[in-house]
């Protein structure tokens, strides 16, 4: 038994080393990887104690000789502080669109790990059937507040990257995209805002991640929801929503390289870190 759970725990720090992200002991169970053995809290931490392989600093641990990211983790996190300060002024505004059911904070950020130069990716949930809607009434918006990622645009530090859009029929990830990578996406999302618990939605629909993550969603999970108005009419949006698919799609046309444009769906991933993280964790693993 004690052999399984120093595998594990390796191969979960293994995993976050690779975001330079030291873990605290209440992280490495939360963040697990794969099924945790049914033992008590004091073997636990003699797992984490007694494994040649981990060491120990402020409370974090790390794979042996990586002593340094305690303090890139420690750096981050006050730019992290200050990142989130923009999307939660910027989120403020986005919660007025009626057809947004949910704005979270995604990527490094939403663990508090991004790099002073790093954007702010956003995942927004929409109505059903309003999903181009919703993208051009937030990307209006966050371009007026003057926070907005452009396309190309080189200094990219605090800026808005509206990178994902979904709507409310399509929560779950594809099958063909159910990974560690992708379930550790889920499980860190960062809600915002959210509308007639669509948090939770997104998490039940995406119950899947328990079989490479199972301890990372509680049962005690806590958001910020806001139920907003149900009677507002809508009616003007849905007459809009082709026409305006129409012409985003028409404006993206000299833009376009990996994104992922299906029904309900509109991601952006220029640089999709997804294949090069899980590559290189099956070579260090």
């Amino acid at each position: 038994m004690p052999s399984l759970i120093c595998s594990a725990i390796l191969r979960t720090l293994i995993y976050a080393d690779l975001f330079d992200y030291p873990l605290t002991k209440d992280e490495v169970w939360k963040w697990l990887i794969k099924k945790r053995p049914n033992v008590p809290t004091s073997q636990r931490h003699n797992a984490l104690k007694n494994n040649k392989d981990v060491q120990e600093k402020d409370g974090y641990y790390f794979l042996k000789g990586r002593r340094k990211i305690v303090q890139i983790r420690q750096q981050r996190e006050k730019w992290s502080g200050k990142k989130l300060k923009i999307v939660e002024r910027v989120t403020n505004f986005l919660k007025y669109i009626p057809s947004i059911k949910l704005v979270g904070v995604s990527g490094a950020l939403a663990v508090a790990n991004a790099k002073k130069d790093d954007d702010i990716d956003l995942f927004i949930v929409s109505r059903s059937k309003l999903v181009w809607t919703t993208r051009f009434f937030a990307t209006l918006m966050v371009e007026l507040i003057g926070v907005r990622r452009h396309p190309n645009e080189k200094e990219i530090s605090d800026k808005i990257c509206l990178n994902m859009f979904v709507d409310e029929d399509h929560l779950q990830i594809a099958k063909d995209e159910r990974d560690l990578f992708s379930a550790h996406e889920v499980v860190q999302l960062k809600p915002l805002y959210d509308r007639d618990g669509t948090y939770s939605k997104f998490l039940k629909a995406n119950n899947w991640v328990k079989e490479y993550l199972p301890n990372a969603i509680t049962k005690d999970i806590r958001i910020r929801r806001c139920n907003g108005n149900k009677k507002r009419n809508l009616r003007l949006l849905n007459i809009l929503e082709k026409l305006l698919c129409v012409i985003q799609l028409w404006y993206m046309r000299r833009h376009r390289t990996k994104e992922v444009i299906k029904d309900g769906i509109i991601r952006f991933h220029p640089k999709d870190a997804r294949e090069r993280i899980l590559r290189k964790f099956k070579l260090a693993s």
